[in-house]
């Protein structure tokens, strides 16, 4: 009885040493899974992986081992393809660069999870000229990140922070895009230097002429007053102005520190509103929208540091004309020439200059024989105010389209100083459109648009 059953030991080895060991065998046959997850059979010209993924669902586990053929793949050529070609394998099994198919498949179903099993052949030939192109083009990232590494170690010596850490984040993109045995160290301690450069920035302001507003803004590495001060960095300047209908926009403008450090902010909006805050902010914008790519998490950190260098300057704009008042006479004519008894120009135009905190009394405008006795006439009349904006403004086209009217006026505003009877500012020709369902509510429309228009293009005559 021994000896026959240790002839049938014997047999069955001699039997399976033919297709794959007894270990794997056993193994297989113990796990329930096909010989080939552990031993796959192919040609000398092939070369084989096996992908598993296990999850919830069958779905995710397919997904799962997908991306361990791709993985197993990256590992091989030295080259992460696993972004490049999840889509194309999980598609259609195959991947046409490699030569490649999953010609076989095992699902395994337990009580909480699912196991999916691939077996995907390659060709060797072309998966050994892939390796070598990847080699290759490792080698010249490594040539680049070291080139880069040079020049933003320099950048930095010669207090040129923001570039430094731009070209340490160019470091980081290119290591992350190599195999993770290959490029994580270099990803995290380019990252890491972006993150200390970002940190360590600060700005500061002077106290400036609030009134105007201008200020001396200053970047620096750190907060002593002795810190190395921040060259050629951008810097963003932030503002409440009005646009031409008289409503509130945030303004920005850009700047560049110099070879101190500095560099000197004055608006060159005239809309900008009477009070309020002029806030700055290193600008990393260019290199932040390339980390949003890379990644998310990354981007929301580096974006709050960025946040976090802003400061804010109050300012309080002075008009000329300190606390005195200011008078708005306006003319509204018709179509036809006809003077018209409406005030709607002026009323948005003193509307919107009051915003800004400047005292408007509003008054039809005079009938003088001659244009240019309209200051003379204002003297004689308001004698009292220091200063006008006054001005024609008159319908210059009607447009009946079905059930609506389109209305265009057209005039111009000046700014002028009663007493010595000069002309300061001026807005030039204006026209202004509105549409509306009515020939009354369009008409009104237009002539309010057109005031807030003036206010706008008289602002810079207004204040300092």
């Amino acid at each position: 009885m021994k000896k026959t059953v240790s002839t049938l030991i014997v047999i069955l080895l001699l039997l399976f040493s033919g297709c794959s060991s007894l270990s794997t065998w056993v193994r297989s046959n113990f796990e329930g899974v096909p010989v080939w997850v552990y031993e796959p059979q192919v040609s000398r010209d092939q070369t084989a992986f096996v992908g598993s993924g296990t999850a919830d669902s069958q779905t995710r586990a397919r997904v799962l081992a997908y991306e361990s053929v791709l993985r197993q793949i990256s590992d091989s050529i030295g080259e992460d393809v696993v972004g490049t070609y999840i889509a194309e394998l999980s598609t259609r099994d195959s991947i046409e660069a490699y030569r490649l198919r999953i010609t076989q498949e095992f699902v395994k179903q337990e009580e909480n999870s699912t196991t999916v099993y691939f077996l995907a052949i390659a060709d060797k030939e072309v998966l050994e000229r892939a390796r070598t192109d990847a080699e290759v083009q490792l080698l010249e990232s490594q040539r680049e990140m070291n080139r880069l590494s040079q020049e933003a170690a320099q950048a930095f010596r010669e207090n040129r922070d923001l570039e430094a850490a731009g070209k340490y984040l160019q470091i980081a993109i290119i290591a992350k895009a190599l195999p993770v045995d290959r490029g994580r160290q270099r990803y995290d301690d380019a990252i890491e230097r972006v993150r200390k450069i970002l940190l360590a920035l600060r700005l500061t302001v002077s106290e400036g002429d609030p009134t105007i507003p201008t200020t001396v803004v200053t970047l620096r590495r750190g907060s002593r007053s002795l810190s190395p001060r921040v060259e050629q960095a951008a810097v963003m300047a932030f503002s409440m102005a009005r646009d031409g209908m008289g409503n509130s926009y945030q303004d920005t403008q850009r700047f560049v520190t110099d070879s101190s450090g500095q560099f000197t902010f004055t608006s060159n909006n005239p809309t900008l509103v009477g009070r309020g805050t002029i806030g700055f902010e290193v600008d990393f914008s260019p290199s932040l929208e390339q980390l949003e790519k890379l990644d998310g998490v990354l981007f929301n950190e580096f974006s709050q540091i960025v946040a976090d260098t802003r400061i804010e300057y109050p300012y309080a704009r002075i008009s000329i004309l300190g606390g005195q008042s200011l008078l708005v006479a306006m003319s509204e004519y018709s179509l036809q020439g006809t003077r018209l008894g409406s005030t709607s120009a002026g009323r948005a135009l003193a509307g919107d200059l009051s915003k800004d905190g400047l005292r408007v009394v509003l008054t039809q405008g005079p009938q003088p024989e001659d244009d240019e006795d309209i200051l003379d006439v204002l003297k004689n009349t308001f004698g009292d105010y220091r200063a006008v904006v006054y001005g024609n403004v008159g319908i210059s086209h009607i447009k009946e389209t079905g059930a609506s009217f389109a209305v265009t006026v057209t005039g111009e505003s000046l700014f002028a100083d009663i007493a010595g009877g000069r002309i300061i500012g001026r807005t030039g020709s204006v026209n202004a459109n509105a549409v509306a369902t009515t020939l009354q509510d369009a008409t009104q429309e237009a002539f309010a648009r057109y005031g807030n228009i003036s206010a706008s293009l008289l602002m810079r005559y207004l204040f300092k």
